[in-house]
């Protein structure tokens, strides 16, 4: 158990290593603001979530960036998430939906959501589902691609069912996804924490030229989870302080 908790404690400590490296020389902090980016500087970014119509045009064949207000208006039951990750380093972001603090729930948001970040040079992802009736997706895998220093594009990476092959607890979506049965989730009675987790990457070049490799390192590792990692650990030590009160 003692080299397990070792091992992850290297291992965040290499996924955060280059925050140490390089200062955080970008001072632009809204989502809707547009900026170029080195390595270690901090960039900001936004997801979206509502109904997968709202993400478009009254013709329903353009898709707009949630930062258009002007094409855009998305409803009231339509939630934000902004998200201030470091340029290069590999990193989980989690939307908590299972605690009774958290007002969250994917499905009351209609259960798609597009990540988006810039204003004149606006970029969003395509709307991915989160939640239907029946179902939630919790594991998503989202590329930032960046050419100069300036983001071009955002999408999502799908990983195929073989995460969650055999479990019963789980669905696998169009032959695509894994998702889990809404009423294994704790908001819902469950007992499966269903809180959301994005794996994030990123690939292109910085506004040094220097390349972004973090997606080729996703890549690699696309076999584990950091949600699972983070889980695990976070179980690990919950159990040791528990043998000590």
């Amino acid at each position: 158990m003692a080299r397990f908790l070792l091992l992850c404690f290297l291992f965040a400590a290499a996924l955060t290593s280059s925050s140490t490296e390089a200062g955080d020389d970008n001072r632009i902090y809204s989502p809707c603001s547009d900026s170029t980016v080195a390595v270690g500087d901090g960039f900001t970014f936004g997801i979206a979530f509502a109904a997968r119509a709202s993400f478009f045009g009254t013709n329903r064949s353009v898709q707009y960036s949630p930062c258009d207000r002007r094409r855009l208006s998305l409803n009231g039951n339509s939630k934000l998430a902004v998200f201030r990750p470091k340029v290069d380093e590999i990193t989980l972001l989690t939307i908590n939906t299972s605690s009774s603090s958290s007002s969250f729930s994917p499905d009351s948001s209609k259960g798609y959501m597009v990540a988006f970040a810039g204003s004149k040079y606006a970029a969003r992802s395509v709307p991915i589902m989160v939640a239907d009736n029946d179902h939630v997706v919790t594991s998503f895998t989202l590329v930032l691609e960046f050419q100069k220093g300036r983001l071009e594009n955002l999408f999502w990476k799908k990983d195929g069912c073989s995460k969650c092959s055999g479990n019963a607890k789980f669905v696998c979506l169009n032959k695509e996804e894994c998702a889990i049965k809404r009423q294994s989730c704790k908001n819902q009675g469950g007992q499966v924490d269903c809180s959301l987790g994005i794996q994030l990457a990123f690939s292109g070049t910085d506004k040094h030229y220097t390349a972004l490799n973090s997606w080729y390192e996703v890549a690699n590792l696309k076999q584990y989870s950091l949600y699972g990692l983070y889980s695990n650990l976070k179980g690990s030590l919950s159990s040791q302080f528990k043998n000590f009160f």
